[in-house]
C-alpha cells in the first residue's frame, strides 16, 4: 500500500508528521497531496482573514462540520450507489484519522 507523508504545523508552533495510507485505487498521489495542502490553506486563510466578532468566531467544530459537508457533497456528485459512497467515506475518514492519531507532536520553533 502506498502512503502519503505529510507534516502539519499549527499556528501555535506544533508539528505533526503523519503517514497516511492511500486507498488502493488512488490514481494520483501528487494530486491528493496538493488538494490536502490547498484545503488546509483555504481553511487557514478563511479563519485568519478579518477575524469576525467574538459572537461569530469560528470553532474547530465549525471547521470539521464544513469539511464533512464538503465530503458529503463530493460523495453525492460521484456516480456510485449512495451506500457504496458512504462506506468509502467512512473507510477514508477512519483510515486517515487513525494515521493522524499515530503522529506525535513536537515543537517547530515557530509560533
Amino acid at each position: 500500500m502506498h502512503h502519503l507523508d505529510y507534516t502539519a504545523v499549527t499556528s501555535g508552533g506544533r508539528a505533526f508528521d503523519m503517514h497516511f495510507p492511500l486507498h488502493p485505487e488512488t490514481t494520483s498521489h501528487s494530486q491528493v497531496a496538493g488538494m490536502l495542502t490547498q484545503t488546509l490553506a483555504a481553511i487557514n486563510n478563511t479563519v485568519e482573514a478579518d477575524p469576525p466578532p467574538a459572537a461569530e468566531a469560528v470553532s474547530d467544530g465549525d471547521i470539521l462540520q464544513a469539511l464533512a459537508m464538503a465530503m458529503a457533497v463530493r460523495a453525492r456528485m460521484i456516480d456510485a450507489p449512495p451506500a457504496s459512497a458512504l462506506r468509502l467515506m467512512h473507510e477514508l475518514v477512519d483510515t486517515a484519522y487513525a494515521a493522524a492519531l499515530k503522529a506525535e507532536d513536537y515543537p517547530t520553533g515557530r509560533s
